[in-house]
């Protein structure tokens, strides 16, 4: 799909099927994108357990448990009946999680014989979890607050990727490496220069930022749409996702 395209073809569309829909409606290839899930949304649950008071090691052994309790438990039907944002789902699963912990852990039991998560082959990277964690700008956030913006992080990462490739399917990566700093800084860029490289003139260089930073706004819409259940959700998601910033 040509990137220009993106936003006017998402508008008006039939929501589309996405791993979080496919689990709360408990279908086919439900578990699957519950595994996925978690891999992709993993990292704003190890900021929680950090900001909440545990320690690395401690919040490295619950995010673990956690998700393989998730994924070996009830959670589809659990998801199935809560239905709404994955956001909330995981969140509020995760505090049942530790209200259950610390009611019966005890010495003996603690990681209770649980074997290590691997998640579509690929082990959780805890140490960049970590370095993550330690390199936040200092804040008053709460941990709820501080999972909200860790997750907010997440989307956004995501959308550069999505947008890149979708650049590069265009044969328009050496655009998007030039110009993805614009994105988000507000400061003038050298447009001669990319003018230059891009081999257009400087006043299209204005056109092409325009173009990509609307493009990015599209690309985060669809990985929030990835995130709850119906297309009339994707709004006040956006909008809540907002206030984790504004109110810490």
């Amino acid at each position: 799909m040509p990137v220009e395209a993106r936003e006017q073809e998402t508008q008006g569309q039939t929501f589309p099927v996405t791993r979080w829909s496919l689990v709360v409606a408990a279908g086919e290839s439900a578990e699957n994108a519950l595994e996925e899930i978690c891999l992709l949304y993993w990292k704003p649950i190890y900021s929680f357990l950090r900001r909440s008071g545990h320690s690395s090691c401690d919040a490295e052994d619950i995010t673990q448990t956690f998700l393989t309790e998730l994924l070996r438990d009830n959670a589809l039907e659990r998801a199935s009946r809560g239905k709404g944002r994955l956001r909330s789902f995981l969140l509020g699963s995760l505090k049942r999680h530790l209200t259950a912990r610390h009611r019966y852990e005890n010495a003996e039991k603690r990681g209770g014989g649980t074997k290590t998560l691997a998640l579509a082959n690929s082990e959780l990277d805890f140490n960049e979890a970590e370095h993550q964690f330690a390199n936040m700008p200092a804040s008053g956030a709460s941990p709820d607050q501080l999972f909200d913006q860790r997750w907010v992080l997440q989307l956004l990462a995501r959308a550069h990727r999505r947008l890149k490739a979708d650049y590069q399917a265009v044969g328009k990566g050496l655009e998007y490496e030039l110009l993805k700093s614009a994105v988000t800084n507000t400061e003038e860029m050298d447009a001669p220069q990319v003018a230059k490289k891009l081999k257009v003139a400087p006043s299209t260089v204005r056109v092409l930022v325009h173009r990509l930073r609307k493009n990015y706004r599209a690309a985060f819409r669809d990985e929030i749409a990835e995130t709850v259940s119906c297309r009339s959700e994707v709004d006040a998601e956006f909008e809540d996702l907002l206030k984790s910033f504004s109110e810490s």
